[in-house]
């Protein structure tokens, strides 16, 4: 299910002028600040009953090691508790701190299997189970690879991150949104260029099903600007709720910078993942169309302001405003301009009251506008929108908050005597040939 959250509504108070109100509505904050809510991972019912006290029985005698292990399977229980709930809503930073929490002893265990590799054996094989939270469907993928727990794991945490940033733009909390998307962004490209390619070796072919579209660096790398793009909105309703005139300049920048974001975000799906994009909800995509046109209208309709207000250049942005509610019309065809339309099922039905709002304000705005130019100004207003007075291209601004995981400490895996214990642990790297493979196709 795709859900759209919009702000709440916002108590804005500005001096208006005499005449029609023509500071932004709080409309238009909510339309700039329209977000979408992607499902966590989850681990399945099936791989709930994993216990690694008993899988390291033999080799995991060691205190240090005991307590470890303990840990791992308190905090994974934890974690799944909070990741299955039922009908009952856990609140996402619940979901961030029990991840965050799984993370350490897991990334511990890994690092120990990998340096005692002769002493990396099980009594019990560990089977891990997780569904992904991006696509449609929930679907399950198993694995023996630890390498797999602590991706899917901290992908969690990722995810969680962008959740807890959704509920605080819900709340009208746009600082502390824009913060979590950034958080977000840096964990999927920490996973993108760190953690995912330490998981890949050669290999053969395998089907494109092997993994969750959180465990695909093209996933991830999409999923990087996606983030970076929703925070950049973040700071734009932040301006916007300022009191005063706010930098027209600036926010015609970033809007188009996200309008941009969310086209390389697109982009990135269609041509590195398009199995994975084919999988995700179409509305999903009707919302980024739906959003790369709007803030394209938007920075167009922010750029006219500066020309109007500060620039005093009263024709051209009569002339720019006029363009940006003629791209605020429901295109005529899938592929026409303008924006997508708003079927009476569709998500986007949420955001039709603050959509007209906000069409009413241009056009308010652009009637006032032009009845003082015909009667004070006398400018031309110019047909075409000169080349030089537009922006080229956006500013994006947002960075991805660096992430990296914790230095530990491996525990001791030690084997009574030679030749004795469990099965050898073929699960560090055992998905590695299916992983490399996967980000080839």
């Amino acid at each position: 299910t795709i859900l759209i959250h919009t702000s709440l509504p916002i108590q804005y108070q500005m001096d208006g002028p005499v005449g029609p109100d023509l500071s932004h509505p709080d409309s238009l904050i909510r339309i700039t600040s329209t977000v979408l809510k992607f499902r966590c991972p989850k681990i399945t019912a099936k791989a709930k009953k994993i216990d690694f006290a008993r899988s390291f029985r033999t080799v995991g005698t060691h205190p240090t090691t005991q307590s470890v292990l303990k840990t791992a399977n308190s905090s994974r229980d934890y974690l799944y508790k909070s990741l299955n709930t039922g009908k009952k809503n856990v609140p996402h930073k619940t979901i961030a701190v029990a991840a965050e929490k799984y993370i350490t002893p897991i990334h511990q265990l890994l690092i120990a299997c990998r340096v005692q590799p002769e002493s990396a054996r099980l009594d019990e094989r560990l089977i891990f189970e997780w569904s992904t939270g991006i696509e449609e469907k929930e679907r399950s993928f198993k694995s023996e690879a630890i390498m797999y727990e602590l991706v899917m794991t901290i992908a969690t945490e990722a995810m969680a991150a962008a959740g807890t940033g959704t509920d605080e733009c819900a709340a009208g909390e746009f600082k502390g949104a824009c913060r979590n998307f950034k958080k977000a962004a840096g964990i999927f490209d920490y996973l993108a260029k760190t953690q995912l390619p330490q998981w890949l070796s050669k290999g053969g072919k395998i089907d494109d099903d092997a993994l969750p579209a959180e465990a695909k660096i093209p996933v991830c790398e999409a999923m990087k600007v996606l983030m970076l793009g929703i925070s950049q909105q973040m700071a734009v309703a932040t301006v916007l709720m300022k009191e005063g005139t706010p930098n027209w300049s600036l926010l015609a920048k970033l809007s188009l910078g996200i309008s941009e974001q969310f086209k390389e975000f697109v982009t990135i799906m269609r041509s590195k993942a398009s199995s994975t994009k084919d999988r995700i909800d179409l509305e999903f995509f009707t919302l980024m169309t739906f959003q790369i046109e709007m803030q394209r209208s938007l920075s167009l309709y922010f750029h006219s302001r500066h020309y109007f207000e500060k620039e005093l250049k009263y024709g051209l942005a009569i002339a720019m405003l006029h363009k940006a509610v003629s791209m605020t019309k429901t295109r005529e065809t899938p592929t026409g301009r303008g924006l997508p339309e708003i079927r009476s099922k569709s998500p986007l039905k949420s955001l039709e009251k603050d959509l007209n709002d906000v069409k009413k304000h241009m056009n308010t705005l652009l009637a006032s506008w032009e009845k003082d130019n015909s009667g004070v100004y006398f400018e031309k207003v110019p047909l075409k929108l000169p080349a030089e007075m537009t922006l080229s291209e956006g500013t994006q601004m947002m960075k991805p908050e660096p992430y990296e995981l914790k230095v530990v400490d491996p525990v001791a895996l030690i084997l009574p005597d030679a030749g004795s214990g469990g099965e050898p642990i073929d699960m560090v790297d055992s998905d590695a040939e299916l992983a490399r493979q996967l980000q080839e196709q």
